[in-house]
């Protein structure tokens, strides 16, 4: 139903709450201490990428700084037994790359340092995630944020374009850190890794 919200943020709780206010609509989003960390507080517009979750007698706005931790989220709620806030405790104590790391090298103890995961748990993630972490989107390379006019929005923008079309996500990656320039925007950046891609 959502995709994602660019609007200001109101309010950053170190509970973990976010109050972003969009067209004049204030939204609350659960967010990880990783995205709450991300989150500038300039009061400029900012895009948070949210899953909506849907309770019985309540729905849940979950808050992500890019899509990598999206993904991540998703993946966790797909094992048995995991919810939303052992997901999101997960991200907030180790993050997308070391979760990743943690699947990769199928060690579940990295999982069980985080509070709310016991031993039963953090092997069924290993389990049964260890052969989708190629399902996690590649984070996007600091080097292509850091050049000017190459923002975090439009590199995110133009990678979300080029996964829809169907491109793996770390080649997208690796093309949009060939061809980032100063002052380009997500259209400019998409068609120019597009080219690199074919």
């Amino acid at each position: 139903m959502y995709d994602f919200l660019r609007g200001t943020v109101v309010t950053v709780e170190a509970a973990g709450r976010l109050s972003l206010e969009v067209g004049g609509v204030g939204y609350s989003l659960r967010v990880s201490e990783q995205t709450r960390r991300a989150i500038p507080l300039d009061g400029k517009p900012v895009l948070i990428f949210v899953r909506l979750q849907v309770k019985e007698d309540d729905l849940v706005l979950f808050g992500f700084s890019d899509v990598a931790e999206r993904a991540a989220f998703d993946l966790l709620l797909s094992v048995q037994q995991v919810g939303p806030a052992m997901a999101m405790g997960i991200l907030s104590q180790l993050g997308v790359p070391m979760l990743r790391a943690a699947l990769v090298s199928k060690n579940p103890a990295a999982l069980r340092k985080v509070k709310g995961v016991g031993e039963k748990s953090a092997e069924r993630i290993v389990l049964e995630l260890a052969d989708k972490v190629d399902r996690l989107p590649a984070e996007i390379s600091s080097t292509v944020v850091g050049r000017p006019g190459a923002g975090l929005q439009a590199v995110e923008e133009a990678s979300r374009g080029l996964v829809v079309l169907g491109f793996g996500a770390r080649e997208v990656a690796a093309a949009l850190e060939q061809v980032a320039q100063p002052g380009l925007g997500a259209e400019e950046l998409l068609r120019a890794a597009l080219a690199v891609l074919r």
